[in-house]
């Protein structure tokens, strides 16, 4: 213990000896550390808002059921299908245990929605949809003001309507109340009986999570019986109960609607699986990308370390041979030298997270929510790890030139 912190205290006379010397090699350490934890925050603030946009999407464990087209060995017999229909959400829930919550969807195709000399159209990105309240645990939606469907709402077809903001802001006036209001669904008017909250979350100055503030949703039943006229689903979506057996349960959903569709592969069920595995291969791409930017400060800093260290030793060659006449071990000598290295780069390395979180702060204030940099403390301890290894592998052979001095040799040196 004692020769390492004899190492330190002499570590700092040295850099106080030694002060231009030192503030380049602290400086090297001071860069590298401060570009690797910035670096490191880019790519946590990069995937932070990917993940929250693949959760607030249904997460992994959503599993989504939609028309497709036939084979053709069974297009002769595509007609025998009926389609992907309420009915099918009725037999899951009956014969597939393994399913939580499941949401039939119907989505217009021409949605128009209007009020008074203000429209909202499916150019400006409207989505109307016929839903039950199942969506909104499913789908991550919730009502900020007013209230979800109820039962007697989806018995008689009743003409409601919860919207989401922008289609809120694109119909009513600032500050004009929305709840109560009758706006037009393809010229049919609809009483607001809810306000979804608004979401956001913002990659540069686009928001990734405004497709949920341009929907507006209706029962279900008020959909198909009076806007598409057609009990046809666009999606049947579901959430599996245990995330564990997503594979299990994706199966048994695909059995079910194959039996509900007597044999007739006319749909597809997905998972978030593929979106995931992007998410893990490019997140890869980054650390490795992120690896090799410290691979290289890693060097750059440890070069200038060691020429240092060096040069030290050359100028304090008697020392040693004083001391080691005295009575200090190889060990001694070695641990003494490596402690000093691991202080310059100890020292640079405190340097450069101090820099790199004025550098994100400051890079917070001008660059647009949701790309700048985050502080994350994996950044700070990658940061620690970097420069204590930094000072240790470049202190090494300095130290062991060092504790391999010839004590005799060394007293003689001038």
């Amino acid at each position: 213990m004692r020769p390492l912190l004899s190492g330190l205290v002499n570590g700092f006379a040295e850099i106080w000896g030694h002060k231009l010397r030192s503030l380049l090699t602290i400086s090297c350490v001071m860069l590298g550390v401060a570009s690797l934890v910035v670096t490191t925050g880019f790519m946590e603030g990069f995937f932070d808002n990917w993940e929250t946009s693949l959760q607030e999407q249904g997460g992994i464990e959503k599993i989504s059921s939609l028309a497709q087209g036939v084979k053709e060995r069974q297009a002769p017999f595509a007609a025998v299908s009926p389609g992907l229909t309420p009915a099918d959400a009725l037999a899951l829930a009956a014969l597939a245990p393994q399913i939580a919550v499941i949401s039939p969807e119907i989505e217009a195709s021409r949605p128009k929605l209007s009020r008074g000399a203000r429209t909202y159209d499916r150019r400006r990105g409207a989505r109307v949809q016929g839903v039950t309240n199942a969506i909104f645990e499913i789908n991550r939606f919730e009502v900020a003001s007013g209230r979800m469907f109820s039962d007697l709402d989806m018995h008689d077809h009743a003409d409601v309507i919860i919207i989401g903001t922008r289609v809120r802001d694109a119909l009513f006036a600032p500050g004009e109340e929305a709840l109560g209001a009758l706006i037009d669904v393809n010229d049919r008017p609809f009483r607001v009986i809810g306000v979804l909250r608004n979401y956001e979350r913002f990659w540069g100055t686009y928001n990734t999570l405004d497709s949920k503030n341009e929907v507006a949703f209706v029962p279900l039943t008020t959909m198909a019986a009076k806007i598409q006229r057609s009990d046809r689903l666009s999606f049947l979506n579901m959430k599996a109960a245990d995330v564990t057996r997503l594979r299990e349960t994706v199966d048994t959903a695909s059995n079910v609607l194959a039996q509900t569709h007597r044999g007739i592969i006319d749909f597809d069920v997905r998972t978030s699986e593929e979106q995931l595995a992007s998410y893990a291969s490019t997140k890869a791409g980054f650390v490795i990308g992120g690896g090799a930017i410290a691979g290289i400060s890693l060097l750059v800093s440890g070069i200038g370390i060691m020429n240092l260290m060096l040069a030290s030793i050359n100028e304090r060659v008697r020392e040693i041979g004083i001391r080691k006449a005295i009575g200090a071990t190889p060990l001694d000598i070695f641990s003494q030298f490596v402690a000093e290295a691991v202080t310059l780069s100890l020292l640079g390395g405190l340097v450069g997270v101090a820099l790199a979180v004025v550098a994100i702060q400051g890079l917070a204030a001008v660059i647009p929510p949701g790309s700048a940099p985050v502080l994350a403390p994996s950044a700070f301890v990658v940061g620690f790890v970097f420069s204590v290894t930094s000072g240790v592998l470049a202190g090494i052979y300095p130290a062991a030139k060092a504790a391999k001095l010839d004590p005799i040799e060394a007293l003689r040196y001038e």
